[in-house]
């Protein structure tokens, strides 16, 4: 059993200890065990700026007791995982996807529920407003009805909307879908989603999130995912959304790491002109579906602009 792996699910577990303070642990070049080997606890506590940093750790690991109930119960939450299919993944591992490396605060470890190779494959982010449109709700099926054409891995965040829609889609197509979560990967959010987390999984797909299993949802926890969609997606198309929406942060994440962003509208919606121009670089404008080859001509280019990832299908 990975030592490493069991030791950062005993700290996950810790009261007062949250993913902020684990985050620290990381980026200062800690091994998670080093908190339950007496040497290396000995030089944390000794180097006050180490001792200030961890004082919650240090203090609630302070005998050799609780240190041992503590592995105890990450063994135990790591056998569960192994049960049920869920994979612990670190930044340094092989497994973890290169192209969250694009960012500029890439997630230091992953919790993923299906198939890791799914996170390798070539992917479109698609995603979009909870509230739904008529005309978007038609730009996400027009979108499903190419995924066949396409052939490539979907990425959303299971929010009700058009989230769900592309999930369902993918299935429908029969390939794989990942959903990114802004929760921990033990929760079940949005409520009514149990469902289709499984067929994702049993589609060949996955659950991912790089927060705690038993984080809850916030605001701010959201923004931060939708950096992970944005990085995961070859190219990103943000199917409804507004300048002060969710979708809008993942757009602006997409820009700054140069993914090509397809902004795609009907012809109801054709005179409208939402796009700040500095969210227009490496980007098409197009209104479906008079402009369909060149949709899928974009998407194409995109997924191609780095070596090809060996095909799930």
């Amino acid at each position: 059993m990975n030592q490493e792996h069991v030791s950062f699910l005993a700290l996950c577990d810790l009261r007062g200890v949250g993913f902020e303070t684990l985050r620290r642990v990381y980026a200062e070049r800690l091994r998670f065990s080093s908190f339950f080997d007496p040497q290396e606890r000995l030089r944390l506590s000794n180097e006050d700026t180490l001792r200030t940093k961890f004082s919650r750790i240090l203090e609630v690991l302070n005998t050799e007791a609780a240190r041992d109930e503590a592995l105890r119960a990450g063994r135990r939450k790591l056998e569960y995982f192994e049960q049920r299919g869920i994979h612990l993944i670190f930044r340094n591992d092989d497994l973890y996807p290169k192209r969250l490396s694009d960012l500029q605060d890439p997630p230091h470890w992953l919790f993923v529920e299906g198939r890791i190779d799914a996170l390798q494959c070539s992917a479109v982010a698609a995603i979009g407003s909870r509230k739904v449109s008529a005309d978007g709700k038609w730009l996400a099926t027009y979108f499903g009805y190419c995924l066949k054409d396409l052939n490539v891995v979907t990425v959303s965040g299971l929010a009700e909307g058009i989230d769900q829609i592309v999930h369902r889609a993918s299935l429908a197509a029969g390939l794989p879908t990942v959903a990114v979560l802004g929760t921990g990967i033990l929760l079940n959010y949005p409520k009514g989603s149990e469902t289709l987390r499984e067929e994702i999984v049993e589609g060949g797909g996955c659950i991912v999130t790089e927060y705690l299993p038993n984080d809850s949802f916030s605001a701010r926890n959201f923004v931060r995912r939708n950096r992970i969609q944005a990085a995961l997606g070859h190219v990103v198309f943000p199917i409804e959304w507004g300048i002060k929406s969710g979708t809008a942060h993942t757009v602006k994440f997409a820009s700054d790491i140069n993914r090509p962003i397809v902004y795609a509208r009907t012809p109801m919606q054709a005179l409208q002109d939402w796009i700040p121009s500095n969210l227009l670089h490496n980007s098409i404008r197009i209104t479906l579906p008079q402009a369909h080859s060149e949709f899928l001509k974009f998407i194409r280019d995109g997924l191609s602009a780095e070596p090809a990832q060996k095909s799930l299908f």
